[in-house]
């Protein structure tokens, strides 16, 4: 049985925030004062360096609060991240957590130094290049963001510690797992070997920020806050991220990571070995939540007939928006098919080539002016029929 506390929180008051991820942790049956002597790695969610007010990250003051809580028991905390396109300290000053790791004296893991997690089994991915740092922990303290995705359907938990993998070798793993369904079986391998390639296994508690959410065409900048007003905490990431569509009145069916996770040793099997601590998830009352256009009828053809025809023809292809770019180029660094070049004489945006983008949309995701949009296919209105 897998407890998950689920809290109504209105606001990112400091003290309200500590108060409540103290009572979540003593919900989920978890002692703050096991923080004690241990190194503990504290993972948010810093997709990009962008103000807390688009909700792409987890908000700095819940970043505080979780902070807190460790170093006033005594853990030694490591913040650990790997932003897509830029450098931890950046996006640590962009989101506006520089400070916090100042004031509280916490230490920010290297994200050049990785180690090589291995994992056996039947399972489709059995190498994983990870952060130093996380292999070394104790505890890992993952502060997720709720928000959608277009391709997992939503970032929550289990994708997450995605993050734990460095820089760009994140968007190579789109290449590796160009699908949905191969994508969120990589999630899950993942998961998996971070539960039991270790010896003592490592404890894994997550505080989802799900305050402020975000809804839309996310997880980056081109999608939009929403207020939820909620913050769930549990050991099991896949039982966290179910109370989070249950909240989100989201179709679960929809959610890979779920639905295929349940078959995982690592998780809860079923959603009857989930326990709802606190609030009920209906009791938010939320019945309008816009999930990402980029899911269903133009995932289903990213399987084995996508070939590059009729990917062209039938889902969104990212296209750059000429008043909004700023050729920062961030779109160029990111692409892991190296579909996306410099502009090209007068032109205003960068070149683009839909023949081999593989529609991961990591571009989409990391621009930090919301500059790249989703342009239908030509025929793709007849999937519906």
């Amino acid at each position: 049985m897998a407890q998950v506390s689920l809290q109504k929180c209105d606001s990112y008051d400091p003290e309200r925030l500590y108060e409540l991820i103290c009572s979540s942790l003593a919900g989920i049956g978890f002692d703050v004062r096991n923080f004690s002597g241990k190194t503990v790695l504290i993972k948010p969610n810093l997709l990009v360096g962008v103000g807390p007010e688009k909700a792409v990250t987890t908000h700095p003051e819940f970043f505080r609060a979780a902070a807190r809580v460790v170093v006033e028991n005594r853990g030694r905390a490591v913040v650990c991240e790997s932003p897509a396109i830029t450098s931890l300290s950046k996006a640590l000053k962009k989101t506006g957590m520089a400070d916090i790791v100042e004031e509280f004296g916490l230490e920010t893991a290297d994200e050049n130094d990785s180690t090589v997690l291995l994992h056996e089994g039947e399972n489709q991915f059995k190498r994983f290049e990870i952060s130093r740092a996380a292999a070394q922990a104790d505890i890992i303290l993952s502060l997720p963001k709720l928000k959608t995705h277009g391709i997992t359907y939503i970032t929550g938990a289990t994708k997450n510690l995605f993050g734990l993998i460095p820089g760009l070798q994140k968007s190579r793993w789109h290449m590796k797992a160009p699908t949905p369904e191969s994508f969120a079986d990589f999630l899950l391998d993942f998961n998996e070997a971070l539960h039991t390639a270790f010896e003592p296994p490592k404890t894994f508690i997550h505080l989802m920020d799900a305050v402020v959410g975000m809804e839309g065409e996310g997880p980056g900048p081109s999608g939009t806050p929403r207020h939820i007003g909620a913050i769930l905490a549990g050991t099991d990431a896949l039982a966290v991220d179910w109370v989070a569509v249950k909240v989100l009145g989201l179709p679960l069916e929809k959610v890979r990571t779920i639905t295929e996770g349940f078959a995982r040793p690592c998780f809860v099997s079923s959603e009857k070995e989930i326990e709802v601590v606190g609030q009920r998830p209906e009791s938010f009352g939320i019945k309008d939540f816009r999930p990402s256009k980029n899911t269903f009828f133009s995932n289903m053809w990213r399987g084995p007939l996508a070939t590059r025809t009729v990917r062209n023809l039938f889902t969104e292809k990212p296209v750059p928006q000429e008043e909004k770019c700023v050729l920062c180029y961030e779109c160029l660094k990111i692409c892991p098919a190296h579909a996306i070049d410099k502009k090209r004489g007068k032109a205003k945006t960068p070149s683009f080539d839909h023949k081999i983008c593989i529609r991961c949309y990591c571009c989409a995701e990391i621009c930090p002016e919301a500059a790249i949009s989703l342009k239908k296919g030509s025929l793709q209105w007849l999937l519906p029929r």
